[in-house]
């Protein structure tokens, strides 16, 4: 073949596999040489001598941190790319990332391995990068958020993802009241577990929905349009019940809880009504004239200020982030650019890191090893997946959808991917459910997810009815923002 077709690998993307896959060949063949000891140092320094202090000097660290993330981004890429393979979204791949690195494989059955991999003094860092991934990951949301439109079907598309969301919180809510032994955190009162497990199980992931909507080919039908529509309005309700159980769990007293939430509403109106027409009209009059690198430190001070903010005022860093996709103008060309920019290597490189700093925190071998654990995971489970279908499919069929496709859209209202890891890990970072409830509910959020392509090839291609109203969003929105954002 000749070159002059512009393409020097014909298969990129398989070769892409396979370079990951031996990059990560060759790290751990250097973690097993180190595990085995075959690496260690047998000099010994002579009785009365001072050895080296037990700190890692930066550089040292800084090679130990890059080693970790190499491993993690290539663990990320391979199964990511295998996962599609096996017609899943990338997320799920990535997820099984973290979990094979985390307790439940590697570091109960290799912990020497492990620890040549991820050494204990990288774990602050690799925790730092993993939250400013997680940041990142939630202003691409927020840049993305509100690009389609309702049209005139606006009071019936708010009631039925209203529904889709009511549903599966109500029955998510009564199962979670006999588990509260179990699975609640140390600093969890009954009230806001519940609150938060009722929200974990009426999650809807809008990103990895995106992508699922483009790979069956479900872009500019009925029933994409309309999962797209209602999986927005119920996501934003899903943030705001989160940020309420949020500022309960940080303060329990009823009138510090409100002021918290007040203030979040004023730092929320503060950053649409204010923040937003003050970046505008700065970004048409200089971004187009400044360097880039002024443009990336401006679109970082933005989320990661906005960040700070929200997690000062009692809610949660991640609102802050999302507040930032909001605030900035997605219209100018300069800004736009840069964001692409920093949501590529977010993807690439720190959202990997996310999964691992979660995989490290799933132990699916204690959780099955305490059968009320594994049982209250396998009930909330049967609740997830029956509260978003008992919420989506009758609505759905009074609204004049035909049967397959009415349960379509319980099929894809089931997915929860990514936007479910990130509620999962504000809440056992609040202390509201503990180590095992986080690996049951991580577990749930990678089922349901999986479950979505398999049901949807199976109630076959009368899903795919053209959508007859030209205000909902079209496949260009869906296309151009997967490919600007790379959302998983």
């Amino acid at each position: 073949m000749s070159v002059t077709d512009g393409s020097l690998l014909p298969k990129p993307g398989r070769g892409l596999v396979v370079a990951g896959g031996l990059v990560a060949a060759a790290a751990i063949l250097l973690g097993v040489a180190s595990a085995l000891g075959w690496l260690d140092n047998d000099h010994q320094p002579p009785p009365g001598t001072t050895g080296p202090t037990a700190s890692t000097s930066p550089a040292a660290l800084m090679w130990r941190l890059l080693i970790a993330v190499a491993v993690v981004c290539a663990l990320a890429t391979v199964f990511g790319r295998l996962a599609k393979l096996l017609g899943q979204p990338a997320v799920v791949g990535e997820i099984i990332a973290g979990l094979v690195l985390g307790p439940s494989l590697l570091a109960t059955l290799a912990p020497r391995l492990f620890d040549a991999i991820i050494p204990t003094e990288v774990l602050p860092n690799l925790n730092l990068l993993a939250q400013a991934g997680l940041a990142i990951f939630m202003f691409t949301v927020g840049a993305e958020f509100g690009r389609g439109k309702l049209g005139r079907d606006r009071g019936a598309i708010a009631g039925a993802s209203l529904a889709i969301m009511a549903v599966p919180f109500a029955l998510g809510v009564l199962a979670a009241l006999p588990l509260y032994s179990t699975l609640a955190g140390p600093a969890a009162g009954r009230l806001p577990f519940v609150i938060f497990v009722g929200t974990a199980l009426a999650i809807t992931a809008f990103p990895v929905l995106a992508r699922i909507v483009q790979d069956f080919d479900l872009v500019g039908t009925r029933l994409g349009s309309l999962a797209m529509l209602c999986a927005a309005v119920a996501d934003v309700l899903a943030w705001c019940a989160l940020a309420i159980v949020l500022a309960m769990i940080k303060s329990p007293d009823i009138t510090t809880s409100l002021v918290a939430l007040t203030l979040t509403v004023l730092v929320g109106a503060l950053a649409v009504f204010v923040l937003k027409p003050a970046a505008r009209l700065l970004a048409d009059r200089y971004a187009g004239h400044l360097p880039s690198a002024i443009l990336v430190l401006a679109v970082l001070a933005l989320i990661f200020g906005l960040a700070a903010a929200t997690d000062a005022i009692g809610v949660h860093a991640i609102f802050g982030g999302f507040l930032a996709g909001l605030v900035l103008p997605k219209d100018n060309p300069a800004v736009a650019r840069v964001a692409g920019q920093l949501s590529g290597l977010n993807q690439a490189i720190l959202v990997p890191v996310f999964f691992a700093s979660i995989g490290l925190k799933t132990d699916v071998n204690a959780a099955g090893s305490h059968p009320e654990v594994f049982a209250a995971g396998a009930l909330l489970l049967v609740v997830a997946v029956a509260g978003k279908f008992l919420g989506a499919t009758p609505v759905a069929l009074t609204g004049g959808l035909p049967i397959r496709s009415a349960i379509g859209l319980g099929v894809l209202m089931n997915a929860r991917g990514i936007t479910e890891i990130v509620v999962l890990s504000a809440g056992l970072g609040a202390g509201l459910i503990n180590a095992g409830a986080f690996t049951v509910l991580v577990m749930m959020a990678l089922v349901t997810t999986m479950m979505t392509l398999p049901l949807l090839r199976l109630l076959g291609p009368s899903v795919r009815e053209p959508s007859a109203t030209a205000q909902l969003p079209t496949g260009d929105e869906y296309a151009s923002g997967d490919a600007r954002t790379r959302l998983p």
